[in-house]
């Protein structure tokens, strides 16, 4: 059996969970706190972790102009195993964003830096989700464990979206909302093998977001709908002590490119500098505190990018514990 419990082993180096600071922001598993290689009957685990991330475009109306996220998640998740196969989650996030808008050449102050800025802070949209492990084979002689699961789940709509500017009164910028005001649907597909030492896993997901819900056509998220964004990656898990594991991923993001209402509100467009491709490396490791706690870190560092139109993605960084309650 692994130097650790399954419970814990695999779950924390498949990915930092999609947060939308932008269209190509995040590159992961929406459930990655539920993969556990085998999940136990009856087990409650409860997830916080914190990601950092920042990113920049283009500004829409203003070739001089150049808008930026720092983005804050906190996130509480929920895991419940009815079975040996089956696992339940609900994640609440609790977001903070600061987005700026730089002056460029029609600054709101002569000499100024800054044209706009907000500080949105609340919460996300939840997320809720399952996973099913449909196959999954143990060899106890060599010490190795095998499983293919399923995933699927819905983003709701449950984060602000009527956030305005301090400075100009108006809407902030789409992605500096705190929610999408959409419904996100996503399912995928896990694969993990756990030898004694060692573990390697790999994930494919899709993420597809309806239209922003509201009929109010003056609000930042009217006929908004986020690019559908298709996310993988292989992770490999070393075991360096009993209670200490180190881990190296190789993760991907490709984002088609968001829609929206054009400016005189007669017709769906594409959405300037939104979307395009990601490939993240990602070293991390975690530590096991006692038998029912694990306190883990991870970072993903882009190295490869294609994005489109003129946007900056810069590394995200997590870092969380999970406690396991029964």
């Amino acid at each position: 059996m692994p130097k650790f419990s399954w419970l814990f082993s695999f779950f924390l180096f498949l990915t930092v969970p999609a947060a939308w600071a932008c269209s190509v922001c995040g590159c992961g598993d929406p459930l990655q706190s539920s993969a556990s290689a085998h999940p136990l009957a009856g087990a409650v685990r409860l997830d916080f972790q914190s990601i950092y991330l920042t990113a920049s475009a283009q500004s829409d109306d203003d070739v001089t102009q150049t808008e930026a996220v720092r983005q804050v998640n906190f996130n509480a998740t929920l895991n419940y195993s009815p079975s040996g196969d089956w696992t339940l989650t609900a994640m609440l996030p609790l977001v903070e964003k600061y987005w700026t808008l730089s002056a460029g050449d029609a600054p709101a102050v002569p000499g100024g830096t800054l044209a706009d800025s907000g500080t949105p802070f609340g919460i996300g949209d939840v997320m809720v989700g399952a996973r099913y492990f449909f196959w999954q084979d143990t060899d106890f002689k060599t010490k190795e464990h095998q499983a293919l699961a399923l995933s699927g789940g819905a983003y709701l709509p449950t984060g602000g979206t009527d956030f305005k500017s301090g400075v100009t009164g108006d809407n902030l910028d789409t992605h500096s909302q705190l929610g999408t005001g959409a419904f996100g649907f996503y399912g995928g597909l896990l694969y993990n093998h756990v030898w004694d030492d060692f573990t390697l896993s790999a994930n494919f997901n899709v993420v597809a977001h309806t239209k922003a819900l509201t009929s109010d056509s003056t609000s930042a998220v009217w006929d908004y709908a986020f690019g559908t964004s298709y996310t993988g990656g292989i992770s490999g898990q070393y075991h360096l002590a009993d209670d200490l594991a180190i881990s190296l991923a190789v993760e991907g993001r490709y984002a088609d490119a968001d829609s929206k209402a054009n400016d005189s509100q007669t017709a769906v467009v594409t959405a300037p500098n939104t979307g395009g491709t990601v490939l993240d490396l990602s070293p991390g490791f975690s530590w096991n505190l006692s038998g029912d706690s694990v306190l883990y870190a991870k970072v993903q560092v882009p190295v490869y990018t294609n994005l489109i139109g003129v946007q900056t993605v810069d590394p995200t960084y997590a870092l969380g514990t999970q406690f396991l309650l029964h």
